[in-house]
């Protein structure tokens, strides 16, 4: 036999062996793989997800496709899905400070915040009551939803007489613009007090001096001794001082009576 003949014997092979590898290649790359968000695998099969909105009801079969049906009133499923129900709508508990910024419907969650004048606070996982600023603080402003309140501090010519969680610093009163004057300056906690009469000045205080109120006092002294001494003594002696003074009136009076008769 040649030895030509025999070196030509694998090339028909070799071709063979090459188309099948093509068909193999191009049955891969035709045939998508079951990787897709919206395909699942059953049966050896790749089959079709739910849509948002539905529930797979039935899985595919060999000859069927996947059976889905849409979610109900109060239910929602956001993605594609072989879930077998639906998810549920968050309840917004009003009674727990909760209000329904989103409603939410079959292909989108409700969504829940905290009502006005109420923050979410994760430590009890629900709304508590913002903060009040105290008087000479103002809220920030804007007050943002579901956040608790930030104080400042009033600057100067601003003041705040309440606490409040919603209530920024107000500006003093302008005495001026209103045609009036100022009688009491303003402060953090309290607004001008204006007044329509000039300001009065507080009248001048009488100058006490040192001498006249020794003076003064020694008086005083002198005649409380005084007092102390008169009444010693007129408690011993005033029977007797009693009884010379009416003798003194009677030989007054006989002296008297004795002028007219003569």
């Amino acid at each position: 036999m040649d030895p030509r003949a025999r070196r030509r014997r694998p090339l028909p092979a070799l071709l063979a062996l090459c188309a099948l590898f093509g068909r193999l290649q191009v049955t891969f790359q035709i045939t998508s793989p079951c990787t897709s968000e919206r395909h699942y695998e059953h049966l050896g099969r790749c089959c079709n997800k739910c849509e948002p909105g539905k529930y797979l009801s039935s899985k595919c079969t060999a000859t069927s496709e996947s059976v889905c049906l849409p979610c109900g009133p109060d239910e929602y499923l956001d993605t594609w899905n072989e879930e077998d129900k639906c998810l549920l709508h968050k309840v917004c508990d009003t009674g727990k400070a909760l209000v329904a910024v989103e409603p939410g419907n079959r292909t989108a969650p409700r969504r829940c915040a905290c009502t006005a004048g109420y923050h979410w606070s994760e430590d009890c996982r629900c709304c508590r009551r913002n903060a009040e600023c105290a008087p000479g603080f103002g809220a920030r402003l804007p007050v943002q939803l579901n956040k608790d309140t930030v104080c400042e501090p009033c600057l100067a010519g601003y003041f705040s007489d309440a606490s409040s969680s919603t209530e920024k610093c107000k500006p003093w009163t302008n005495c001026t613009i209103l045609g009036e004057t100022e009688a009491l300056h303003g402060t953090d906690k309290s607004d001008v007090v204006c007044s329509s009469l000039p300001p009065t000045k507080p009248p001048n205080e009488p100058q006490i001096y040192l001498p006249s109120l020794i003076i003064l006092l020694l008086f005083i002294s002198v005649a409380l001794v005084a007092a102390v001494i008169f009444g010693v003594y007129y408690r011993k002696k005033g029977k007797a001082l009693t009884a010379n003074l009416w003798h003194w009136v009677n030989e007054a009076c006989g002296r008297l009576s004795g002028n007219k008769e003569m």
